[in-house]
């Protein structure tokens, strides 16, 4: 592929080669070809090749120099990455919003991992791959969420069912499971015994129990066993005394932020959490909007529940700070919570970074329920 690269970009691509002894190349990832895109210094030329998944690992094995390879940010950028670093070769992980800037009106492979390419060569700053352990951490709480959803279906389903039969046992909810139980005896009472209704209605009966059973048994055994990891790590621990902050909250901001290096601030790290408010403005005048959509969805539940239990019980001890005093004058409530949101997950940066427990007198929002 003939492209002509500026005399900065091949100055750069020099500065890697020469100084710090790598080659850089870019790779668009897919499930199962791969799309190389390097500059060839002795022909001029950039070369932007497609390989098989299992060729490219060939590839990546078989290289006769360190390599800086650069991916953008998808499934599995953190397993490549730490899987480039264990060859010997080096990884930048490149986020997808910033890549968009370099790339085409059209799109194909070629383009993207050309894209990518310009990208690594710029001032683009990548994002530090997860460790394993987070990342197993953080799978646990996708599948804990996907269990609760499948639970709550399932309720909603068992609701259902017996409205149909004229039997109302409440609001779906994870209480409710008792209340269904009582619902489904009763309904199976009104039938005839013996009858082919009843039959009917008894292999419906013991599904649903079935499936309301084991969900909640699989539940219940991530729970324990993310209570169990929170309790026998010291960081968690320390994350767990910010008020509104349970164990389980604490395990989930440890997983998302690893390492506290991998953030500038902690502004940084509310925003990758996706709690931290929209600023746009121009002309010297900033607006401040609402929260982002992006960010990790479950840690946001939980820091959503222990910013409303903590104002709760803030306002009904009267332990409230100053500022939410004056706040709850004028704003609405979710809009404290959302602010307290924020400030939950920069108090989780700064004690996670500084390794020691919550201390109320050095933050002058979040205060120690008495």
């Amino acid at each position: 592929m003939k492209l002509k690269l500026n005399d900065y970009a091949i100055a750069t691509i020099a500065y890697y080669h020469n100084t710090l002894g790598v080659n850089p190349v870019a790779v668009d990832v897919a499930s199962r070809v791969m799309q190389i895109c390097y500059w060839d210094s002795t022909k001029k030329l950039l070369r932007n090749f497609q390989l098989t998944r299992s060729k490219f690992f060939e590839f990546v094995e078989h290289a006769t120099e360190p390599l800086l390879f650069a991916i953008e940010a998808c499934g599995s950028c953190n397993y490549l990455a730490r899987y480039f670093e264990s060859k010997g070769h080096q990884c930048r992980i490149l986020p997808a919003a910033k890549i968009k800037a370099f790339l085409n009106l059209d799109k194909n492979d070629k383009i993207d991992a050309t894209g990518i390419f310009k990208a690594m060569l710029s001032s683009v700053e990548s994002i530090p791959p997860k460790s394993l352990d987070n990342q197993l951490i953080m799978n646990l709480f996708t599948i804990r969420d996907q269990l609760i959803k499948q639970h709550t279906q399932c309720l909603n389903v068992a609701h259902g069912i017996l409205y149909e039969h004229g039997f109302v046992v409440g609001q779906a909810g994870v209480a409710s499971s008792a209340k269904i139980l009582h619902g489904f005896s009763d309904a199976e009472m009104s039938f005839v015994a013996d009858s082919k209704e009843a039959s009917h209605f008894t292999v419906i009966k013991t599904a649903v129990f079935n499936s309301l059973d084991n969900l909640k048994e699989q539940i219940e055994t991530i729970n324990k066993y993310l209570l169990k990891y929170g309790s026998s790590n010291n960081t968690c621990l320390n994350l767990a005394t910010i008020p509104g902050v349970g164990i389980q909250t604490a395990v989930a901001l440890n997983a998302a932020m690893g390492d506290p290096e991998r953030f500038h601030g902690a502004r940084e790290f509310a925003s990758y959490v996706g709690v931290a408010p929209i600023i746009t403005g121009t002309g010297g005048k900033l607006t401040v909007l609402g929260i982002r959509k992006s960010g990790i969805r479950s840690l946001k539940k939980s820091l959503y529940m222990g910013a409303m239990v903590y104002l709760s019980y803030a306002m009904k001890n009267g332990t409230e700070s100053s500022w939410i005093k004056d706040r709850l004058k004028t704003k609405r409530k979710k809009v404290i919570i959302c602010a307290i949101m924020n400030r939950l997950a920069r108090i989780a940066y700064a004690v996670a970074k500084n390794g020691e427990p919550f201390d109320e007198t050095r933050c002058n929002l979040i205060k120690k329920l008495r």
